[in-house]
């Protein structure tokens, strides 16, 4: 097995000529024979132990032996303790979660402080086949079975190419002290009720199962490589950015022929799984309307583009009473106001930030607050009502933007849909002495 491990780290170049490595060593099985794999054959390293406080005398007796194996070889020791329950329910994590997250990120703490070029974790050929059938599960899409990486930016996996019952019986024949972790044996977590009862029925029915689904997860990884590659290509036709959002066109969708698995993958970061995936397919040709949500995010299938921004699921409806010497509010929009007098030095302002009212005209308090269905105002410069929900089709508002358009209401009466036009009866006429100036900010 020795000369097995260093020819698979010569073979995925997992190690640098004279680096240094961090040990991720837990006190289990694959971890200690990991440990003295690299011992045995050389390699300058240090270890690094994390007590997550899950297991109260277990997790201590399992710091103690790596402490003391580190202290009989001579090796470099370091240990965290983690109050990962706390952590978890601070953050609205799992567990397993929490305890990734902690580990990982101190991890990347000492390597950036003591310099350590790699961190090696203990996952085994077993390991990749729970992964794989897990991540089928969970439907994961085609790069969750890809399986485990020997190598992800500085974590390195150089027992990847061992069984499990191999490391065990290296365990035995070379005398290497170990702890069971109990909570292994729990089915109640979906990767023990994978390892103890699903991968047994398997090799049940043919007994290289393990072996033909790691085989097979190196396969897709490298098809997996060629896809990404040929999905980067078309990304960038068919993604572009603007503030807080991000455009899919869907002309450029319907076009290509791999459409349903690029959206798959390019949506599962914000969280929409492969499910909802067929469904924003579909709506690539209905009407425009059709509104997904994940747990974080929005897509909408606006008029060319399909939109994906943060989700903001509110039904309240914000109102704000504005008397005349309101000066400046925030909330919910920004809006300044002032009163000014028709003088020389007095110019109407052209944009469509500003809403120049005649003031004898307005009945105060004003009311600032959203659109809603069935409001109709007269745009300035004609002569009959228009709906507002046609009004703003007609100036193409982004269906998603909709929500977010707010009214400025005089009496019952819309005097400006605000940032885009006053209403015809509250215009400034000829004879106007004084002005409600209205500035978006």
């Amino acid at each position: 097995m020795k000369k097995s491990f260093k020819q698979y780290i010569e073979d995925q170049s997992l190690i640098e000529p004279k680096s240094r490595l961090l040990l991720a060593v837990s006190g289990g099985g694959d971890s200690m024979v990991m440990l003295h794999l690299f011992n045995a054959c050389g390699y300058n390293f240090a270890v690094a132990h994390c007590n997550f406080h899950l297991r109260g005398q277990e997790a201590d007796a399992d710091e103690a032996l790596v402490r003391e194996t580190c202290k009989t070889l001579g090796v470099e020791f370091f240990v965290k303790h983690f109050q990962t329950t706390e952590y978890a329910a601070n953050n609205n994590i799992s567990i397993q979660v929490a305890a990734r997250e902690l580990r990982y990120g101190w991890f990347s703490d000492l390597c950036n402080e003591k310099g350590f070029a790699s961190v090696a974790i203990a996952h085994n050929k077993n390991d990749v086949a729970e992964t794989v059938l897990f991540n089928l599960t969970r439907g994961a899409g085609l790069k969750g079975l890809t399986g485990i990486k020997s190598k992800s930016n500085n974590i390195i996996r150089p027992l990847l190419f061992a069984y499990r019952h191999e490391i065990e019986e290296y365990a035995a024949q070379h005398a290497v002290a170990y702890r069971n972790d109990s909570s292994n044996a729990q089915t109640k977590y979906a990767r023990n009720r994978i390892r103890h009862n699903v991968l047994p029925e398997l090799q049940e029915i043919n007994p290289a199962a393990i072996d033909n689904i790691y085989s097979t997860s190196l396969h897709l990884a490298n098809t997996w490589q060629a896809i990404e590659a040929m999905n980067a290509d078309f990304r960038a036709r068919v993604r572009s950015e603007v503030p807080n959002e991000i455009h899919y066109c869907i002309e450029e969708l319907i076009k290509y022929p791999f459409r349903q698995l690029f959206l798959i993958e390019e949506l599962a970061s914000f969280g929409f799984s492969p499910a909802a995936v067929i469904d924003i397919e579909k709506s690539l040709y209905s009407q425009p309307g059709k509104k997904f949500y994940s747990s974080t995010h929005r897509l909408v299938r606006d008029r060319e583009v399909l939109i994906v921004s943060q989700a903001q699921i509110s039904t309240e409806k914000k109102e704000v009473k504005i008397d005349e010497a309101a000066g400046v509010i925030t909330e919910p929009i920004a809006l300044s106001f002032s009163v000014v007098s028709n003088d020389s030095d007095f110019t109407i302002p052209k944009s469509s930030d500003f809403a120049a009212l005649d003031y004898t005209k307005l009945q105060f308090p004003l009311t600032l607050r959203q659109w809603r269905e069935g409001d109709w105002f007269i745009p300035f410069g004609m002569k009959g009502r228009k709906k507002i929900s046609d009004f703003l089709v007609d100036q193409k508002v982004p269906l998603h933007r909709k929500d977010s358009v707010y009214v400025l209401e005089s009496n019952g009466d819309i005097v400006w849909v605000v940032g885009f036009r006053v209403d015809d009866r509250y215009k400034l006429e000829d004879n106007y002495r004084r002005v409600f100036l209205v500035e978006r900010v």
